[in-house]
């Protein structure tokens, strides 16, 4: 590969950035103790930042073209936000849940990989939700009478996890989830709050679609409508495929594992990069531990979250510095309660709930060799998830535990934590998946992805026809053809 010319002084990405960089450096170091590795140098033709789907699947692809390549990863584990709990029965899955049936990529990766790939949905537990406002279970019938339902007449028999599909049927203005982009639907790049209100619909249907236990952001009023919009789309054209889920068995996470098998070079695990700079030589990235890694060219797949916290030399500009610096990530808790008594025959209920406080949803887990619930899965996100964020840990599991036994008194002594991912607080995702604000699609999507020098990025926030996994895939084909075209 040919060299160019850089000054090779680190300038910072921002004051801000370094500040945010700063904490979460501190309690990293904190976590390493006495078992950090040693320090190292190595060189390669590309080096590839992140141990996730996106670059692992990238790196694969450029080793099979005869490039030499190396990855390196901040986490003692391969997966980044595909992370599957081999330690608790039913083996869930904390990030990287499932999969659909349009998901080819993935698919053929799987298979490639000799991975088995079964229908998730088939192993779902199908029970209804119970509702759970105020503190209280209503069943559908209290609920349609309450004083608390202030829905329309013609809405009051209908749940409020039904409100976003009713809010947004028959007002998707996209054609199809590639073109949400265009500078057609820039129009729609507004808060999906002020999009469905232009459309007239009810104030509360909006509040209890997108706002209390949201997909996107943490209300209606700081997720873009055209967001919303491609996601809905999105999903609709896995539906038309097949109207089935699917994941691996003996977890998703081992898709990325098995990628990274196929490598020459072991993933160097436990590098946390903070510098990029690009000098007459390549491009040198140094990491927190003092190693440095030498390369033609390098892949970021990190997640926006953390590249902002990392110096960029020549420094990020334009829209695509500003996307790097802005783009928010989901606020998203999964915990896991292992589940020592079936309480739920006692009080004759559904052990799942859909609730307007604190635990945000929380369904039955079932993915073990029988037809029993293995746990309880807790997921609040958004301004709930947040909430526990600032508690410690074991007294946000003790909260989290005592609101289940005050709305269920029969589930008293009968729940325990087992797992608890936070993925905020996760240093080396700070967030969950990528979430566009009102006014950042039509600022910076089309340059999330730019080319800065010799640097390429790439990660499901860049996909421009899928998200998640498969999105992720979708990035690492195109990063991997600039990497193989670029002079």
């Amino acid at each position: 590969m040919t060299r160019i010319t850089r000054r090779s002084v680190l300038v910072g990405a921002g004051v801000t950035a370094l500040a945010m960089g700063a904490g979460a450096k501190g309690a990293r170091a904190a976590q390493a103790g006495s078992t950090a590795k040693p320090p190292r140098t190595a060189k390669a033709d590309v080096l590839v930042l992140g141990a996730g789907l996106s670059g692992l699947s990238s790196a694969v692809t450029l080793q099979e073209q005869g490039l030499d390549v190396q990855v390196i990863e901040a986490r003692e584990r391969i997966g980044g936000r595909i992370f599957t709990r081999f330690d608790i029965p039913g083996l869930p899955e904390v990030g990287g849940q499932s999969f659909g049936a349009g998901y080819g990529r993935v698919m053929d990766a799987a298979t490639r990989m000799g991975l088995k790939i079964y229908q998730y949905s088939e192993k779902r537990l199908r029970t209804k939700f119970e509702l759970v406002v105020n503190g209280g279970l209503m069943s559908a019938e209290e609920w349609a009478a309450s004083p608390l339902n202030t829905l329309p007449d013609d809405l009051r028999k209908r749940m409020p996890w039904e409100m976003s599909g009713v809010a947004m049927q028959g007002r998707n203005p996209l054609v199809g989830s590639d073109d949400w982009r265009s500078d057609a639907n820039s129009v729609y790049d507004v808060s999906i709050h002020d999009f469905l209100s232009e459309r007239n619909v009810p104030e509360e249907v909006i509040r209890l679609g997108f706002s209390l236990n949201p997909y996107f952001g943490t209300s209606a009023h700081d997720i873009s409508a055209v967001q919303y919009c491609f996601n809905q789309a999105w999903v609709a054209g896995q539906a038309e495929i097949a109207p089935h889920v699917y994941a691996i068995e003996g977890g998703n996470q081992q898709l990325p594992m098995r990628l990274a098998e196929k490598l020459k070079r072991p993933v160097d695990t436990g590098r946390e990069v903070v510098s990029v700079a690009t000098n007459k030589d390549g491009v040198e990235v140094r990491c927190q531990d003092g190693s440095v890694y030498r390369a033609d060219r390098v892949i970021c797949s990190l997640p926006y979250s953390v590249v902002r916290t990392i110096r960029f030399d020549p420094v990020l500009t334009g829209n695509h510095a500003i996307a790097v610096a802005t783009l928010p990530y989901m606020i998203n808790t999964v915990i896991f309660l292992k589940v020592n008594r079936p309480f739920w025959e006692e009080d004759g209920l559904s052990p799942a709930m859909w609730t307007d406080g604190m635990l945000g949803t929380v369904a039955a887990h079932r993915s073990g060799p029988n037809e029993d619930v293995t746990a309880l899965v807790v997921n609040p996100r958004g301004h709930r998830a947040a909430y526990l964020d600032r508690l410690p840990r074991e007294e946000a599991i003790r909260r989290v535990i005592a609101e289940i036994e005050s709305i269920r008194p029969k589930a008293r002594g009968a729940l325990e934590c087992v797992g608890y991912q936070s993925w905020n607080q996760d240093p080396y995702s700070a967030g969950d998946w990528a979430v566009f604000a009102p006014g950042q699609i039509k600022r910076f999507a089309r340059e999330i992805a730019s080319v800065h020098g010799r640097v390429h990025f790439c990660g499901e926030h860049t996909a421009v026809a899928n998200r998640g996994m498969e999105g992720a895939m979708e990035s690492a084909e195109r990063v991997a053809i600039e990497v193989m075209t670029a002079g």
